[in-house]
């Protein structure tokens, strides 16, 4: 049946949800995920609820799309993931099914005609308790739906509990997803974790079939064995498609500027680099993308006014990039959403754009999510001119097609982050061109790191050795 309104693309996905009833649904981000899940249940005898991360609500994504396609909106009801739970006593033994330490909440319990679960990743975790819930909501639904652009953010291992609620059936003890070791070791290399603390302990390798050229395609082009993989364990139960093989979308144009260092700047990075040098040189791993001179590292390329003392250096954050962001916000006339990875950068990006008299919404993980989704909503009403936000927080699940300008002042060790950073503004809803402006330090870790990130998966990226790290500082 042809319905008005839908692309072409969001027909075949509707009716691939009813035909399949369980499955996952990993396009790309703009593609209307939201929109194809609000068409495939809308009827006014269905009991429908949506789990969401709860910026994703609280910003608004699904009830401005229900109030816009739902012919039956009291049919669907919306839960954040950390709301499916209350406590269950003080019981250590979690998941277990004689004493769970978690319950459903009650208004949760019961039948469902269906689950839809958006974000689905972040029911990666085996031990999380919005995982388990997941897990039980599948279990009592006729439709199970999961959404992510991102099926494996992190290491395709993850993918299991994902697996577990689409095939319950074969989740049970004796099936092929009723072990996780036991399907790990059908699938990956394992090996010894000679860091851990005990001699049991295991570390989970790439897919057995990869080899070394496997593991130089970028994340959002996968190797064979990847989709062999894919195809293997989820068969016809997933749908993905390509973007430019489903929308027409207005141009994108990508800018790479460059923000020279200053005198300071040069001498405080060459210290810090020393440092760092001097610290792990000779260590086996370090985990780059906390290790703390890493982070100090990152930050002076911004700005020295990052690790300058608080108490003397000056109120408004200059130099680096800042003065950069000054000059590109002094000409906007329009809505643009600034994006940067440490929670810091993004303080200090809203300052700029406050002492030039914007009205500015800050989005990062310490401002509390109910205050967050009014910021959100608050840009969509075109109450607020510059909104600021961490990729941590803010690349995923929303839509923010008033801008058309992203300015991204720093990105993520996550390849896949910052592409999906870029879909909040290039996304179905989009009228105009889109210019995305990303802020480089030449001569630094933050040139050098581009490239690299270009080349490798997010997988790749977690680790690497001290020697790597030093080549690109």
């Amino acid at each position: 049946m042809s319905v008005p309104g839908l692309l072409d693309h969001q027909r075949q996905a509707v009716d691939w949800i009813r035909s399949k009833k369980r499955g996952l649904l990993g396009d790309p981000p703009g593609l209307g995920k939201t929109r194809v899940a609000i068409e495939a249940f809308d009827a006014p005898d269905k009991r429908v609820l949506v789990v969401a991360p709860a910026l994703v609500l609280t910003g608004g994504t699904w009830s401005d799309e229900l109030a816009r396609w739902a012919q039956y909106p009291e049919s669907f009801t919306t839960a954040p993931y950390s709301m499916l739970n209350a406590r269950n006593g003080s019981s250590p033994n979690f998941g277990t099914k004689k004493n769970p330490k978690y319950r459903l909440r009650d208004e949760y319990k019961g039948h469902w005609d269906a689950v839809v679960v958006d974000e689905a990743h972040y029911t990666k975790g085996r031990k999380t308790s919005w995982t388990w819930a997941v897990q039980q909501l599948a279990k009592n639904s006729e439709y199970f739906l999961e959404m992510t652009g991102t099926p494996v953010p992190n290491w395709a291992h993850e993918i299991f509990t994902l697996l577990q609620a689409v095939f319950p059936e074969r989740a049970k003890p004796g099936a092929d997803l009723g072990s996780y070791w036991r399907w790990v070791q059908r699938w990956f290399v394992v090996l010894p974790n000679f860091q851990a603390r005990s001699e049991h302990a295991k570390q989970i390798g790439g897919l057995l079939a990869c080899s070394d050229e496997c593991k130089q395609l970028p994340a959002w082009d996968p190797c064979e064995h990847y989709l062999e993989f894919v195809d293997a364990n989820l068969g016809d139960r997933f749908l993905r498609r390509r973007r430019e093989d489903c929308l027409d979308l207005p141009e994108v144009t990508t800018q790479t500027v460059q923000t020279p260092m200053g005198r300071d700047q040069k001498r405080i990075y060459k210290e810090f680099k020393q440092d760092f040098l001097a610290e792990v040189d000779g260590q086996e791993v370090i985990t780059w993308t906390t290790g703390a001179r890493s982070v100090a590292l990152d930050r002076v390329t911004v700005s020295d006014w990052l690790v300058q003392d608080p108490e003397t250096r000056s109120a408004i954050p200059r130099g680096g990039k800042f003065d950069q962001l000054r000059l590109d916000l002094e000409s906007r006339d329009r809505p643009t959403v600034v994006f940067a990875h440490y929670r810091d950068t993004v303080e200090a990006c809203a300052a700029v754009a406050r002492d030039l008299g914007a009205k500015v919404g800050v989005v990062h993980g310490g401002v509390g999510r109910a205050k967050s989704g009014e910021v959100v909503k608050s840009f969509k009403r075109g109450e607020i001119d510059v909104l600021v936000g961490s990729l941590e927080t803010m690349a995923e699940g929303l839509q923010l097609t008033e801008a058309d300008v992203l300015i991204m002042v720093e990105v993520s060790y996550k390849p896949s982050r910052n592409e999906q950073a870029r879909m909040r503004v290039d996304r179905m809803g989009q009228t105009r061109p889109v210019t995305v402006r990303e802020y480089i330090t030449p001569g630094t870790v933050d040139e050098r790191k581009r490239a690299l990130l270009e080349q490798k998966t997010d997988e790749q990226l977690r680790l690497m050795s001290a020697r790597d790290f030093a080549e690109i500082i």
